[in-house]
């Protein structure tokens, strides 16, 4: 009867655990896309200041959520994000002509991070 209850209790540990995740890269899509959404939109607008606001506050949304996400997904995915990102606010202020591109170079990777990550029967198996 004991083997059961750990297999039970192993389970729900489990299914936490990918719910947790699911909801992880989910939020963390969400906020960044709208972080880098605003940011193309002021980069548009040759609001360099806003979207340099824009950019920092992605780039401290993503190193809180990238603790997270490290133990859960390939870090190679983290890694080129995480670069990209980084350099989103630099560029911002020294009003790189490359910052469009490299918004949506970072929106790119993070949406390719959670595409890979959602659980649908291609991902599975």
């Amino acid at each position: 009867m004991k083997r059961l209850y750990i297999a039970i209790i192993f389970l729900v540990i489990s299914i936490s655990l990918c719910i947790f995740e699911q909801y992880t890269v989910q939020e963390t899509y969400n906020t960044a896309t709208r972080y880098i959404n605003s940011a193309i939109e002021a980069v548009d607008n040759n609001d360099y200041k806003k979207a340099e606001a824009d950019c920092k506050r992605l780039n401290d949304f993503w190193g809180e959520k990238q603790k997270y996400m490290t133990a859960m997904i390939d870090h190679g995915c983290l890694d080129d994000a995480n670069l990209t990102i980084g350099s989103l606010e630099e560029l911002a202020k020294n009003k790189n002509e490359s910052l469009e591109q490299e918004l949506i170079n970072a929106k790119n990777h993070i949406k390719s991070i959670y595409q890979n990550q959602k659980i649908t029967f291609g991902n599975v198996f």
